[in-house]
């Protein structure tokens, strides 16, 4: 017997309603990220010609998420539904920049121009994840009337790119270095 469900007399009372909303919102949300992962990844394979390159920046995803639960830790709100759509659209954003930096590293084979290109490739990704973040201060920081409801969207956009730019600036060009085997 389902502990939702109560039996008497032959009539079936059935409790649900928000639950069943926030585990199928759940499920929604875990076949969108699969269907955004399988997307990027081709997207991916057919900007760079190997796997390599491609598996490098998606692993960028995992590590991101943890800039918004440190977002929202910071606000003092919590984790809900709009958070993580907001941390299925950091997807998205996350790589551009991964993007940016490892195809600027592409052809290097020697520290020098590895460490060069990397250089040149901070000021740009600095520059596009602080705009973003001014962008969501507000709805981060002072939400107002309806825009509290975008709060968690923001937070989890906001502090990821802030991590993710981290990511994407320090541990990005180490893994590239450390698979292709960057030598002097």
């Amino acid at each position: 017997m389902n502990i939702n469900t109560i039996k008497n007399d032959g009539v079936n009372i059935n409790f649900g309603g928000e639950k069943e909303k926030s585990e199928q919102m759940a499920f929604d949300l875990i076949k969108a990220f699969l269907v955004a992962m399988f997307l990027i990844f081709i997207t991916l394979l057919i900007i760079f010609p190997s796997f390599k390159s491609s598996f490098i920046i998606l692993s960028v995803i995992p590590f991101s998420i943890l800039g918004p639960i440190i977002g929202h830790f910071i606000i003092g709100i919590n984790l809900n539904s709009q958070s993580m759509i907001g941390m299925l659209g950091l997807a998205g954003v996350i790589i551009n920049d991964g993007i940016i930096m490892l195809d600027f590293l592409h052809h290097t084979r020697t520290k020098k121009d590895f460490f060069e290109k990397a250089r040149l490739r901070v000021r740009p990704i600095l520059i596009t994840s602080i705009t973003t973040m001014l962008g969501l201060f507000t709805l981060i920081f002072f939400p107002t009337g309806e825009s509290v409801m975008l709060q968690p969207i923001a937070v989890s956009l906001g502090f990821g790119i802030l991590w993710g730019t981290i990511l994407n600036l320090i541990y990005v060009p180490a893994l590239f270095a450390t698979l292709f085997k960057i030598k002097d």
